[in-house]
């Protein structure tokens, strides 16, 4: 693949293959996020789901994460990547577009939704392995950062006014409809990328392997570099977690300091607001302070302060400013750590194994997430609510030890792929 030419950070907005890149993402996460509400509304409210398939529905939906992304990640090192962003991108319009459509031809079955969101499921799979790999070839090393860094932020306000206004559109316009509009901003994000003047070469066609054996160098890089080992490492201590602090903390909030789902709703959209300054940060604090300190530094504050939870006592209205502290803190500090993270994975990884890396990265870190879910609930029901979210609050804070013992803190700026050994 041929590098792309010089870019400094500064000027980032005035390539158009970044900008389409950037106008893509940003409305396919404001859809996904709409959908993220409408389409367990849809379940209950329209097909009259039970609990069970109301799990089923959600699990189906994250199921590709675990079982296709490092098959995914074959594919995207042996392919063209914007071109298969484009068609999961096309191929999300379509599955998810089935729904309403389903609902509107007379369908009572859960069953459908369950296959139709396992296929946007996998498709998401490929196109977050394929944007997070394809961005390196638009835009110089020097660019990352600041790029990084516009997509988290944008990432962020889509999550802080995407549910809120798929709430809306279900309200005024059925649940159907708003799974609709998500459908659609797949379409939009499909042909901005399709437009974007960049063309890749076509990669290199690869020697003739075992699946087994491409799948397992992309695990071995990972395993064997201290710096991705730390990465992948922190990334899934916080995300298991964070799956045991947030199932303690949507119960005690609720059952033991009879917090509204309105407020408890607000206290986790600050996480967002948080996030989006955080991430729009990133590049100046790194420039002036340096990139692995910053990293470090926004990390250890970000993952730390779900402690502050220990000094919470009551229902009261100095529980509520100490939690919205607690979320506004840490979606800051993790966000930019994350931008740092990001740009990692992007400038240190060798193109020809930057799909595979980036597949077993997610794999590690999100194949952790049902299991901290799982074991929350059993803290949770045997020592208490606020015991669970205290066990997860001091594990996300000793999450941050991977990256404080690695190479990471004494990097001045971004590595290139030969720092990584």
């Amino acid at each position: 693949m041929t590098t792309a030419e010089a870019t400094p950070a500064v000027s980032v907005w005035k390539r158009p293959g970044f900008r389409r890149l950037y106008a893509g993402a940003t409305i396919s996460w404001f859809g996904s996020e709409i959908s993220e509400l409408a389409i367990p509304l849809l379940a209950i409210s329209t097909l009259h789901a039970t609990s069970g398939e109301v799990g089923l529905l959600r699990a189906a939906q994250f199921a590709p994460f675990l079982l296709l992304t490092l098959h995914a990640g074959i594919l995207v090192d042996r392919m063209r990547r914007r071109p298969l962003m484009v068609v999961a991108d096309f191929g999300r319009f379509a599955a998810i577009g089935a729904i309403p459509l389903l609902i509107w031809l007379g369908s009572h079955s859960v069953i459908p939704l369950l296959f139709l969101v396992f296929i946007a499921g996998a498709l998401t799979v490929v196109h977050q392995i394929a944007d997070t790999s394809y961005l390196p070839s638009l835009l110089d090393r020097d660019a990352l950062m600041s790029a990084n860094g516009k997509l988290g932020a944008a990432e962020s306000a889509a999550k802080l006014g995407g549910q809120g206004i798929g709430g809306l559109l279900v309200a005024w316009l059925t649940a159907p409809f708003a799974v609709l509009v998500d459908a659609l901003s797949y379409l939009v994000s499909g042909f901005l990328v399709a437009g974007i003047p960049h063309r890749e070469q076509r990669p290199p066609r690869p020697e003739q392997r075992r699946l087994r054996t491409e799948v397992r160098e992309g695990l071995d890089f990972v395993l064997r570099s201290r710096i991705m080992r730390a990465l992948v490492g922190e990334a899934a201590t916080y995300n298991f977690a964070n799956e045991i602090f947030l199932v303690g903390f949507f119960l005690w909030t609720a059952r033991d300091l009879g917090l509204s789902a309105f407020v408890i709703g607000l206290l986790l959209s600050l996480g967002a607001v948080g996030a989006f300054a955080g991430a729009s940060l990133g590049e100046r604090l790194s420039n002036r302070f340096g990139f692995g300190v910053t990293m470090l530094v926004t990390m250890v504050v970000g993952n730390g302060v779900a402690l502050l939870v220990v000094f919470a006592h009551g229902g009261g209205a100095g529980t509520i400013a100490l939690l919205a502290t607690a979320f506004l803190v840490q979606g800051f500090g993790t966000a930019l750590a994350n931008v740092h993270n990001v740009t990692l994975r992007q400038t240190a990884v060798p193109e020809e194994l930057r799909g595979r890396v980036n597949a077993s990265y997610r794999l590690i870190s999100w194949g952790v997430i049902p299991l901290g879910a799982g074991l929350g609930g059993v803290l949770a029901g045997a020592y208490g609510d606020r015991t669970g979210v205290v066990i997860g609050a001091v594990g996300l804070a000793l999450s941050s030890l991977w990256v404080a013992f690695s190479p990471i803190p004494r990097m001045r700026t971004a590595p290139r792929e030969d720092d990584l050994a």
